[in-house]
Formats: C-alpha cells, structure tokens, sequence
C-alpha cells in the first residue's frame, strides 16, 4: 500500500468529443473525472486490466504516476517502479515499452528507480517540451526534446508557497495532475490535497482532505459502498467493506430507498412524503408532499429526470430531482376508444401531450380502465437505451378478466404509443430493456417471457421458470434473474434465448439461498443479492460465485434495497 488515497492522476483531453477526463489510478483500479462537471464520470472504478486490456501485468497491478503533455495528448507516459510505457487511454492503446532510465536518461539514480508523480511544465516555444518529476522530496525539470534534465531542486523550491500552505507536501507526493482548461494543478499526498496555478508555479490553497466537498464521488469510488436497506421502518447502510450495518441518519421513516445513477442522492418514501439525502453532505436535500411515492423511480442517464408510476394517480410521473419539481403527469390509465387519454404538462414548456390509445388498447371496444394494485410498491419501469422511450408493466381488470400490459411510453411526447400483450401470468414484476432497445425481459407473477417491441411478438416464453425480479448486467451480455421459489439462488441466463447458463448459490454452507432484489455496481463488477433471511451476498459477477455474506442487525427488511458508492 503506498499510503496514499490517490496513487496517480493524469488529464488527457478529448477534441472530438470536446471533453477534459481525469484518470484517477489508486491501487489495481481506475475511475475517470469530469473536470467540467466537476463530478465523477464513473460511479465506481474499475480494474485497470478492464480499463485496458493491453497493459502488460505490471501495469495492471497499479500505476506509480502519469504525464500526459500537451504535444502528446491523448497519449500519455506511465510509470511503474522502473518501467515506463506510453498508453492512449481513450482507446487502450500501448507502445514504447521501456525503462525509465533508457527513456529519460540523465536522470538522478533515484528518478530512474521510480516516480512518484508527474507533471507538464509551464513555457512558451521550448518549455511546452518540459516536464517535471518528482521523487521524494527532489524535482527534475527535464526536456523531452533534448532530452536531458534542465534543473533538479527540491520540491518545496519550485513550487512557491508551498512550505506556507501545504508544508507535508514537500517531502513527497502521491499524484499530480494539471486541470488543461483552467491552468490549476492539484497535488496529493496521503489523503490530502493542495491547488495552485502551474502557470507561475505557485500553490494558493491550504491543504485540505481529499472529501466529498471538493472532489465528490473521487474516493466512493474506490470503495466497496454500501446498499441502503429499508430495515425496522428506517433506513440502514450495510457497508459491503465492513459487513457492518447502522441507520442513516435522515430522520425520516421509508419505504422502498432509491438512489440517484452516481449514488449521492438517497430517495425515500413515506406514506405522502417524498425525501432526498445527500450521501456525500449528511443532510437532507428536500423533502415533498407534492410528488410523492417514488418507491420503484428510474433515473435518465445523466440524473435530471426520474420517472415512476405513483399509486396514488396511476400516472407516470417525469421529475426533476433537484427541485423536485413535477414536470409531468402522464395517464396511464384511459383506454376507452371513445375519447383520448392526457397527460398533464405541469410545466408548459413540453410538446402536445394528448395521446391517443392504439387499437389493441381497445379490446373490441371495451376500456381498460381499472387498474390493480398488485404489487408491494409500484408498478415497475424500464428507459430504452437512449432514454426516450419507457416501458411500464401493469395489470388492468376489465369486467372481471384480468389483463396485463407492458405499455410503451414517448416521453418526449409524453403519451403512451402502444401497448403489448403479455401472457396470462400475473402481474408484471420487473422489466429490462436490452441494450439494443428491441427486446424486454419481463418477469411476471406465474412466468417470464421476452416480447420483440419491434413486432410485439413473445420472443420467449416459459423458458426460465417464474421470478421475482431480474436485470441485465451492464454489458447487456446477460440475463440475471431470482426465481419466485424459495431456494433458489440466482439463475444466469443468456440475454438471447433465455437459456439457463449457471445457477449461483447465495447460503451460507452451500446452501441456495432466496433472493428477494437484485442491484449490480456501475462497471457489473459485483452483483449483490438481498437475502430472505435478512442479509446481502456479494456476487463475483465474472467468477459467478457468492463471495462473502453479510447479515442485517435489524429485526425487519424490505422488500428493496438500494446500491451506492457513497
């Protein structure tokens, strides 16, 4: 372990897509930063072998430091221990695998044995070729071009101010990198960090920890995280590290918890209450009586909207988590031939929300318009790939018969386009969309089946028996699901075909284990399972084996839970 809470950092710019990434490295993983956003691109780091597969095995067992020079961009230097390579990270590309000392030579014998950090120099004309290294308690200014050290000083030399407002730091540093867009540079060591402007090389800032304030969901990143369990009528973290569980302190009771797509935010029901908590602050973020029961929400990609069905209105509701605001209600629930359902545009910036049923929706020209409450907190929801389009599963009873739907909704439109029939089997419980956009898995009380929303035909039917609930992993590769028996651990199925590939013991003792809700961390690395009997499995999703049990400290769970970095 080095000590430090951030091993390398290094910023390469993206010209075609016009974006500036921030590759934080500590340990064996990486996790990328959005310097404009100032937020985190990836919810969780991922192993540097699966960032980048053609690193040598050296490279994937951590990085010492990075540079990446504005003539190279995006290609960028790596050092471990004595060896040093360049990688294009955008593209996982690697060349000019070599040692330091034959790459860089002049060198003092201790640069040669490593690098502990690294960073473009500033200069006009030849300084855009000069780099600095830095190594204990000593820094080089080196020219690439020649190449041959310019100057070796300590660090506390170059860098001014740097004794006055971050004095640690000039015994040594972790990381360094350098934000291209706004010329600041950041140094870290152990679990602090300094700012300054690499300009005039001069730090301003006191040094500060490495938290959530300033650089928030850096190191959640890192760590296992914790899901949010709803247990004794409150909220309880389970932290995935530790196995330890305790209430979070939102002072609120709830339901069903949700989290935001990068986890900082907790979204929790209660009765005609609705509330966020900000993970990173502590606090709660707002609370509402106005858009209520977000118990089973979806999130667009980016965050800004949430989508659920409320069991109040039947209505699909589009939200704006920041306020919350209620940007729209869309009716679900008129399909009478005879007259058009709305949806109601609270925000009046939306286009023409009158929708109108389709004619399978009609049933020889009888509405479907009651609606059941059949499921312990709401109806679910699934976003097609690019998000414009959401496929609600529900169960209607027209005079006496029951019916059940997926109900494909134009959020963009805000109206339903059509619906498709789904088997006699119950209620629909899950819902997941392929990353194709053209199949849905759905799971209903009695079965599972597969409809091709291209034709509205079931694709597969029956082939995986009845389950409670199922996801795709993030690579959309395959098709995890938890059978509705008793014991029955987690069956892995393939997305194509429905065809049983493994099926994974959850117990303890070899035991199968019931699932009662499913989660996946961001990269698919993690499975992990709420259990019956009041606990979570962690599931090596490419080993596909349960890895470790933890077991909840509270006398009652939900039937949901929810998964966060934070």
């Amino acid at each position: 372990m080095s000590g430090h809470v951030i091993d390398a950092f290094f910023t390469v710019t993206d010209e075609k897509e016009g974006l500036r990434i921030g590759y934080a490295v500590q340990g064996g993983r990486i996790a990328r930063w959005d310097w404009t956003g100032k937020r985190m691109y990836d919810v969780d780091a991922v192993p540097l072998a699966q960032r980048w597969p053609q690193l040598p095995e050296a490279f994937r067992q951590g990085i010492d430091a990075a540079l990446t020079t504005q003539a190279d961009n995006p290609w960028t230097w790596v050092f471990r221990g004595p060896q040093c390579l360049m990688l294009n990270p955008l593209d996982g590309s690697v060349a000019q695998v070599s040692t330091i000392a034959a790459r860089f030579p002049g060198l003092p014998a201790a640069f040669a044995q490593g690098i502990d950090a690294a960073l473009p120099a500033p200069g006009v004309g030849a300084g855009v070729n000069e780099v600095y290294f830095f190594s204990g308690s000593q820094c080089v200014r080196y020219d690439l071009r020649v190449p041959a050290p310019v100057e070796v000083k300590t660090i506390a030399q170059v860098w001014t101010g740097l004794t006055a407002k971050a004095p640690e730091f000039a015994h040594g540093l972790g990381a360094a990198t350098v934000d291209p867009g706004t010329g600041k540079c950041y140094l870290f060591r152990g679990g602090d960090y300094t700012e300054g402007t690499l300009a005039d090389t001069t730090i301003r800032e006191n040094a500060a920890a490495v938290g959530n304030a300033a650089w928030p969901g850096l190191l959640p990143a890192f760590t296992r995280g914790h899901v949010i369990i709803w247990a004794d009528g409150r909220p309880v973290a389970l932290d995935l590290e530790t196995g330890q569980s305790e209430q979070v302190p939102t002072g609120v009771l709830a339901g069903a918890p949700v989290t935001s797509p990068d986890g900082r935010y907790l979204y929790l029901t209660y009765n005609d209450r609705f509330s966020c908590y900000d993970m990173a602050t502590a606090q709660v973020r707002w609370h509402s009586t106005r858009v209520t029961d977000g118990r089973r929400a979806v999130f667009s990609r980016d965050g800004g909207r949430m989508y659920f069905v409320s069991k109040s209105t039947w209505k699909l509701n589009v939200v704006d988590p920041a306020g919350p605001d209620l940007v729209a209600e869309i009716g679900l629930h008129d399909y009478d031939g005879t007259r058009e359902g709305e949806a109601n545009d609270l925000d009046g910036d939306g286009p023409a929300t009158r929708s109108t049923p389709p004619d399978e929706a009609q049933e020889n020209g009888q509405p479907l318009s009651e609606f059941l409450p059949g499921w312990q907190d709401a109806p679910p929801v699934a976003l097609s790939p690019d998000g414009a389009m959401a496929y609600v599963g529900f169960h209607f009873r027209r005079l006496g018969d029951d019916i059940y739907r997926i109900l494909e909704v134009d959020l963009e439109q805000r109206k339903v386009l059509q619906t498709f029939h789904l088997p006699d089997a119950g209620a629909p419980l899950d819902v997941a969309i392929d990353a194709g956009g053209r199949i849905a898995h759905v799971a209903q009380e009695r079965g599972t089946c597969a409809i091709d929303l291209y034709t509205g035909a079931i694709a597969w039917q029956d082939v995986l028996p009845p389950c409670r609930a199922m996801k795709l992993t993030p690579d959309g590769g395959e098709l995890w699901c938890l059978p509705a028996a008793d014991r029955g651990g987690v069956l892995v199925a393939a997305s194509d075909g429905h065809t049983v590939l493994r099926r994974i013991s959850l117990g303890a003792g070899n035991g199968l284990g019931t699932g009662l809700d499913l989660e996946f961390n961001h990269f698919g690395t993690y499975a992990f399972v709420l259990l019956g009997p009041g606990g979570v499995a962690v599931v090596d999703v490419a080993a596909r084996r349960t890895t470790v049990n933890h077991y909840v400290s509270f006398p009652y769970l939900g039937p949901r839970f929810a998964y966060t970095t934070y």
